[in-house]
């Protein structure tokens, strides 16, 4: 068994609540299915209308804001856990702050120094080794190719410990099982999600892991499952009837089952826009293609419900989440439109900076009114939204 336990308090951290997406809301598959289409363009940022300069302002004020929240430490919010700290780094860094700036240089020092015997990037007191780890990783990968050089070995390690994360044939599974190939938060909520699925993908991408990675073959298998599409590679129950959207947690195997293994009801199988682009962007990850049928299916199911005002299935919840999703996505894909069911062209950059732009703070932060999954918290969100302007750029 190569399982490590990391014990902590289930809701201990913005960071981890935000994207734990729980209780979810069942969203209806009675909308028209239509076909979707992506405009290319070579070149990703020549064609946006993104207002830099108002981007850059905003970008600036929210950096000016995380100044006031830096703890003595470096860290940000360290009681719980070293998630917020990782997501500030990245929102620092994507925005093109120096990586001597003493805020950003005094965070990376902290996320250094947690840095565990076993590999882990975490609060050792109040810590979920995949998720924690998966964020510090891309943070610290990024902040190398920015300029650190002291980083090498705890990328390392830490890239190891990810990979014994992973629900595979080291905990006697085989691709069968519902678990194979995902990962969880870790500790006793090691049972796998697409969220942390999609964080661990982030950081084995940002390491250089491509399609033939086998962990990345393996995620691909449990992110399938994930979706509401009946075909070789999903025959869930729950799949027959989906609408090619993407869910948080399988449920089941048992058709005769009311509950999943974590006895959820199966009307908590509703598919919404963060998972979906999670989903989406796992899937560009493993290699597939716009020929593939999980991704023409996905991006239907996206082009259906294109929005900017909200998360597609959860309205304002998880909103900021759903952006970074978003953005993230489509990087992947490497797009600059993207064309709706009504075949209206959207310039999403542009779209999603200006909505940021429009909810900023006064102080310089952001936070979302709707206080679910911990979006309350304005040194989480305004880390999110920082991560966010700078996938625009």
């Amino acid at each position: 068994m190569k399982r490590f336990r990391i014990f902590g308090t289930a809701f201990l951290t913005a960071g981890f609540a935000s994207c734990a997406l729980f209780g979810q809301e069942r969203v209806s598959s009675a909308q028209p299915t239509v076909s979707a289409s992506i405009s290319e363009s070579s070149a990703l940022s020549v064609s946006s209308k993104v207002d830099l300069a108002a981007l850059d302002k905003a970008a600036a004020q929210g950096i000016e804001y995380l100044r006031t929240v830096q703890a003595e430490d470096g860290s940000f919010s360290s009681q719980m856990g070293t998630g917020l700290t990782s997501i500030a780094i990245l929102g620092m860094l994507g925005n093109n702050l120096p990586i001597d700036d003493p805020m950003l240089s005094k965070a990376i020092d902290y996320l250094k120094s947690q840095a565990q015997p076993d590999g882990a990037i975490v609060n050792p007191n109040m810590g979920f080794g995949n998720y924690e780890t998966s964020i510090g990783i891309v943070a610290l990968a990024k902040a190398r190719k920015a300029g650190r050089d002291d980083l090498d070995e705890i990328l390392k390690f830490a890239e190891r410990y990810l990979r014994k994360y992973q629900w595979d044939e080291s905990e006697g599974l085989d691709s069968a099982d519902i678990k194979y190939g995902g990962a969880g938060y870790g500790g006793r909520m090691s049972r796998p999600d697409l969220s942390n699925t999609g964080f661990m993908l982030d950081a084995l991408h940002e390491l250089g892991a491509g399609p033939d990675d086998e962990a990345v073959k393996k995620a691909v298998v449990f992110v399938s499952r994930c979706q509401g599409l009946e075909s070789e590679h999903n025959a869930l129950p729950f799949a027959k009837d989906g609408d090619g959207g993407f869910v948080y947690v399988i449920e089941s195997q048992d058709p005769k089952s009311s509950a999943s293994p974590m006895g959820r009801s199966k009307e908590s199988l509703s598919t919404y826009g963060s998972m979906t682009y999670t989903g989406f962007k796992s899937l560009i990850y493993a290699g597939l293609t716009k020929e593939d049928k999980r991704v023409q299916t996905a991006l239907e199911w996206l082009a259906n419900r294109y929005s900017v005002t909200e998360n597609p299935g959860q309205g304002d919840a998880g909103l900021f989440y759903y952006y970074i999703a978003m953005t993230k996505a489509l990087l992947a894909y490497g797009v600059d439109t993207f064309r709706d069911a009504n075949g209206t062209e959207h310039d999403w950059r542009a779209e999603i900076t200006a909505q940021l732009i429009e909810r900023q703070q006064e102080d310089g932060s952001w936070v979302n009114s709707n206080r679910r999954w911990m979006e309350n918290s304005p040194v989480l969100v305004t880390g999110y939204a920082l991560m966010i302007l700078g996938n625009c750029r």
